[in-house]
């Protein structure tokens, strides 16, 4: 524990001390950080990195969605943008091509599949933050032809 809290803390030249949260984001303009996801959810795809929280924000904020998971799919460097939807009145599964459209739109980058879930699962420590980890390799496993088995 030691160790990994010495890890995670540097001081700057100036004396400032700065703690590796393994978060991702960017500075803007006006100098606001904007936290875009963990480092470890980053989607390597073929081109540009993509972070998932800026994706999982564009989809939330179209009508009769609340809950997303953008997740990346496959080898990383070329990983595919795949997003998965809470939705309880839909089969679980790839989506209807209404709703994959409504994405489509949404995300400014290409997603490869949308697929539909009744629930997403949340890491044991935070009750709301996506485990998108276990939503990754469920997806792999949809997207591979495997039955829509969810274990959260």
């Amino acid at each position: 524990l030691w160790r990994t809290e010495h890890e995670a803390r540097r001081r700057t030249s100036d004396g400032r001390v700065w703690h590796r949260s393994g978060d991702v984001g960017h500075i803007d303009t006006q100098g606001r950080l904007w936290i875009e996801g963990r480092s470890v959810h980053v989607i390597h795809a073929d081109g540009n990195p993509i972070t998932p929280v800026p994706v999982e924000v564009a989809v939330e904020a179209l009508d009769g969605i609340a809950k997303v998971a953008a997740v990346g799919v496959g080898p990383a460097g070329c990983q595919q943008l795949v997003v998965v939807v809470q939705d309880a009145q839909r089969p679980i599964g790839l989506a209807d091509e209404v709703l994959i459209e409504r994405v489509r739109a949404a995300v400014p980058h290409a997603v490869a599949a949308v697929i539909t879930v009744h629930t997403l699962p949340v890491d044991i420590r935070h009750n709301t933050k996506i485990d998108r980890t276990a939503v990754a390799l469920w997806a792999s496993e949809i997207l591979a032809g495997h039955r829509a088995r969810c274990n959260w």
